[in-house]
Protein backbone atom coordinates (compact mmCIF):
# COMPACT_ATOMS: atom_id res chain seq x y z
CA UNK A 1 0.00 0.00 0.00
CA UNK A 2 1.60 3.56 -1.12
CA UNK A 3 1.57 6.20 1.49
CA UNK A 4 0.23 9.69 0.98
CA UNK A 5 3.06 12.21 0.56
CA UNK A 6 2.91 14.68 3.33
CA UNK A 7 1.80 18.36 2.80
CA UNK A 8 3.96 20.85 4.44
CA UNK A 9 2.44 23.57 6.52
CA UNK A 10 3.70 26.50 4.23
CA UNK A 11 0.89 25.43 1.79
CA UNK A 12 -2.31 26.71 1.89
CA UNK A 13 -4.05 24.30 -0.88
CA UNK A 14 -3.76 21.34 -3.00
CA UNK A 15 -4.61 20.51 -6.34
CA UNK A 16 -5.99 17.42 -7.23
CA UNK A 17 -6.81 15.95 -10.78
CA UNK A 18 -10.28 13.46 -10.33
CA UNK A 19 -11.57 14.04 -13.35
CA UNK A 20 -10.57 15.76 -16.83
CA UNK A 21 -10.36 19.81 -16.29
CA UNK A 22 -10.58 20.41 -19.83
CA UNK A 23 -13.68 22.09 -19.00
CA UNK A 24 -12.31 24.45 -16.37
CA UNK A 25 -9.09 25.09 -18.75
CA UNK A 26 -11.45 26.35 -21.41
CA UNK A 27 -13.94 28.24 -19.02
CA UNK A 28 -11.00 30.25 -17.35
CA UNK A 29 -9.64 31.29 -20.94
CA UNK A 30 -6.25 31.63 -19.47
CA UNK A 31 -4.59 32.78 -22.84
CA UNK A 32 -2.53 35.86 -21.71
CA UNK A 33 1.14 36.14 -20.99
CA UNK A 34 1.05 39.65 -19.10
CA UNK A 35 -1.50 38.37 -16.65
CA UNK A 36 -1.08 35.97 -13.46
CA UNK A 37 -3.16 34.08 -11.28
CA UNK A 38 -2.41 35.46 -7.79
CA UNK A 39 -4.46 34.16 -5.43
CA UNK A 40 -7.75 31.40 -5.37
CA UNK A 41 -10.21 30.50 -2.82
CA UNK A 42 -13.27 27.92 -3.58
CA UNK A 43 -16.99 27.14 -2.28
CA UNK A 44 -19.82 25.08 -2.80
CA UNK A 45 -21.01 27.53 -6.07
CA UNK A 46 -17.43 28.92 -7.26
CA UNK A 47 -14.25 28.70 -8.15
CA UNK A 48 -12.76 32.55 -7.38
CA UNK A 49 -9.20 33.35 -9.53
CA UNK A 50 -7.76 36.41 -8.74
CA UNK A 51 -5.54 38.40 -11.24
CA UNK A 52 -2.84 40.53 -11.46
CA UNK A 53 -4.62 43.03 -13.27
CA UNK A 54 -6.88 43.18 -10.70
CA UNK A 55 -9.78 40.82 -12.32
CA UNK A 56 -11.83 38.23 -10.30
CA UNK A 57 -12.62 35.31 -12.46
CA UNK A 58 -16.21 33.37 -10.66
CA UNK A 59 -16.82 30.14 -12.45
CA UNK A 60 -19.71 27.85 -11.31
CA UNK A 61 -18.21 24.69 -10.39
CA UNK A 62 -21.35 22.65 -11.51
CA UNK A 63 -20.54 22.38 -15.46
CA UNK A 64 -18.21 25.09 -15.76
CA UNK A 65 -20.84 27.04 -17.67
CA UNK A 66 -21.43 30.35 -15.62
CA UNK A 67 -18.77 32.81 -15.45
CA UNK A 68 -18.37 36.17 -14.25
CA UNK A 69 -15.67 38.18 -14.51
CA UNK A 70 -15.61 41.25 -11.67
CA UNK A 71 -12.86 44.13 -12.21
CA UNK A 72 -11.81 47.52 -10.46
CA UNK A 73 -9.12 50.35 -10.43
CA UNK A 74 -7.84 49.19 -7.11
CA UNK A 75 -4.52 47.32 -8.05
CA UNK A 76 -3.90 43.69 -8.50
CA UNK A 77 -5.84 41.26 -5.67
CA UNK A 78 -3.52 39.66 -3.69
CA UNK A 79 -6.56 37.44 -1.41
CA UNK A 80 -9.55 36.62 -2.57
CA UNK A 81 -12.41 34.82 0.22
CA UNK A 82 -16.09 33.23 -0.52
CA UNK A 83 -18.88 33.69 1.89
CA UNK A 84 -19.34 30.71 2.65
CA UNK A 85 -23.00 30.35 4.51
CA UNK A 86 -24.08 33.08 1.41
CA UNK A 87 -22.43 32.71 -1.79
CA UNK A 88 -23.91 36.17 -3.33
CA UNK A 89 -20.73 37.62 -1.40
CA UNK A 90 -16.96 37.73 -2.03
CA UNK A 91 -14.53 39.79 -0.90
CA UNK A 92 -10.43 41.00 -2.53
CA UNK A 93 -7.87 42.30 -1.30
CA UNK A 94 -5.55 44.15 -3.21
CA UNK A 95 -1.70 45.05 -3.53
CA UNK A 96 -2.64 48.72 -2.29
CA UNK A 97 -4.26 46.78 0.87
CA UNK A 98 -7.28 48.13 -0.36
CA UNK A 99 -10.65 45.46 0.44
CA UNK A 100 -13.52 45.56 -1.80
CA UNK A 101 -16.36 43.51 -1.36
CA UNK A 102 -19.00 42.12 -3.76
CA UNK A 103 -22.19 41.50 -3.79
CA UNK A 104 -23.19 38.48 -6.92
CA UNK A 105 -26.77 39.42 -7.39
CA UNK A 106 -27.02 36.08 -8.81
CA UNK A 107 -30.33 35.50 -6.89
CA UNK A 108 -32.50 38.34 -8.56
CA UNK A 109 -30.21 37.74 -12.11
CA UNK A 110 -29.02 41.42 -11.43
CA UNK A 111 -25.12 42.50 -11.96
CA UNK A 112 -23.08 42.06 -9.54
CA UNK A 113 -22.27 45.52 -7.85
CA UNK A 114 -19.61 46.86 -5.38
CA UNK A 115 -21.07 47.58 -1.54
CA UNK A 116 -18.21 47.98 -0.23
CA UNK A 117 -14.48 49.62 -0.84
CA UNK A 118 -12.08 49.67 2.59
CA UNK A 119 -9.37 51.80 2.94
CA UNK A 120 -8.57 51.14 6.36
CA UNK A 121 -5.46 48.95 5.27
CA UNK A 122 -4.31 50.87 2.56
CA UNK A 123 -0.64 51.05 2.37
CA UNK A 124 -0.42 47.90 3.63
CA UNK A 125 -0.19 43.95 2.81
CA UNK A 126 -3.68 41.92 4.03
CA UNK A 127 -2.12 38.86 5.19
CA UNK A 128 -5.76 37.32 6.33
CA UNK A 129 -8.80 37.90 4.44
CA UNK A 130 -11.65 35.59 6.30
CA UNK A 131 -15.06 35.23 5.98
CA UNK A 132 -17.32 34.95 9.65
CA UNK A 133 -18.89 31.81 9.68
CA UNK A 134 -22.37 33.02 11.15
CA UNK A 135 -22.53 36.68 10.40
CA UNK A 136 -22.01 38.79 6.97
CA UNK A 137 -18.38 39.77 8.05
CA UNK A 138 -15.15 39.88 6.77
CA UNK A 139 -11.98 39.90 9.12
CA UNK A 140 -9.02 41.51 7.80
CA UNK A 141 -5.69 41.20 8.83
CA UNK A 142 -2.43 42.99 7.46
CA UNK A 143 1.97 42.66 8.11
CA UNK A 144 1.74 44.71 10.59
CA UNK A 145 -1.27 43.19 13.20
CA UNK A 146 -4.03 45.57 12.50
CA UNK A 147 -7.13 43.40 12.60
CA UNK A 148 -10.13 44.73 11.22
CA UNK A 149 -14.00 43.83 10.54
CA UNK A 150 -16.24 44.80 7.76
CA UNK A 151 -19.74 44.58 8.61
CA UNK A 152 -22.58 44.23 5.94
CA UNK A 153 -26.10 44.83 5.88
CA UNK A 154 -28.44 42.65 4.01
CA UNK A 155 -30.40 46.04 3.63
CA UNK A 156 -29.85 48.31 0.82
CA UNK A 157 -30.76 51.26 3.26
CA UNK A 158 -28.16 50.36 5.85
CA UNK A 159 -24.69 51.32 5.98
CA UNK A 160 -21.94 49.31 5.83
CA UNK A 161 -19.28 49.71 8.64
CA UNK A 162 -15.49 49.20 9.11
CA UNK A 163 -13.92 48.57 12.50
CA UNK A 164 -10.45 47.90 13.82
CA UNK A 165 -10.87 44.87 16.23
CA UNK A 166 -7.17 44.42 17.96
CA UNK A 167 -3.59 45.26 17.22
CA UNK A 168 -1.60 41.82 17.04
CA UNK A 169 0.47 40.37 14.44
CA UNK A 170 -1.37 37.98 11.87
CA UNK A 171 0.30 35.25 10.94
CA UNK A 172 -2.64 32.74 10.81
CA UNK A 173 -6.17 33.15 11.21
CA UNK A 174 -9.48 30.72 11.51
CA UNK A 175 -12.93 31.93 11.53
CA UNK A 176 -14.95 29.51 13.62
CA UNK A 177 -18.78 30.54 14.79
CA UNK A 178 -18.47 34.30 14.46
CA UNK A 179 -15.30 34.14 16.23
CA UNK A 180 -11.66 35.45 14.41
CA UNK A 181 -8.50 33.44 16.33
CA UNK A 182 -5.45 34.77 15.89
CA UNK A 183 -2.76 31.94 16.28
Amino acid sequence: MASAPVIPDSYNHVLAEFECLDPLLSALRLDSSRLKCTCIAVSRRWIALGSSGGGLNLIQRDGWKQRLFLTHKEGAISRVACCLHDEDYVAVATSQGLVVVWELNQERRGKPERIYVSSEHKGRKVTALCWDTAALRVFVGDHVGKVSAIKINTSKQGKVKCRILQDKEVPRRCCVDSFFFIL
